[in-house]
């Protein structure tokens, strides 16, 4: 039996592209119209949801799940464990694929865009827009 190597990761520092390749669903309405529920604005579901989520992906394989396993970190496959964050996608699916913002030299500028965005949707949303 010989040694086998496993694949380097493909790291992104960019979430937006990381997002995009990955094709990750953050719409809230699609993801209704899909007969899912998410428990975050941006489409995120708790680990409580990680069964229905299973379920889903694997009645329809054109799916993935994204799994946010740490400080902002990424993983472009289904990890489990408690008080973990879970985003749907339909694009590449490559479990090789990881995305880490905090590693990128302008990541302040980038969260405080986020944070900005964030705090705008949410004053639409208690307006009523």
């Amino acid at each position: 039996m010989g040694a086998t190597a496993k694949p380097l990761p493909d790291l992104y520092t960019d979430g937006v592209a990381f997002a995009e390749r990955t094709g990750e669903l953050n719409d809230w309405n699609e993801l209704l119209r899909l007969g899912l529920e998410p428990d975050t604005v941006a489409g995120g579901f708790f680990s409580e949801k990680a069964d229905v989520l299973l379920k889903f992906v694997r009645l329809d394989p054109a799916y993935h799940i994204i799994t946010f396993v740490g400080p902002d970190r990424y993983v472009n496959k289904f990890v489990g464990g408690p008080k973990t964050l879970y985003l749907l996608a339909d694009g590449d699916a490559d479990p090789n694929l990881v995305c880490y913002p905090f590693l990128a030299p302008d990541w302040h500028l980038v969260f405080e865009d986020t944070i900005s965005k964030t705090l705008a949707m949410l004053k639409d949303i208690k307006d009523r827009r």
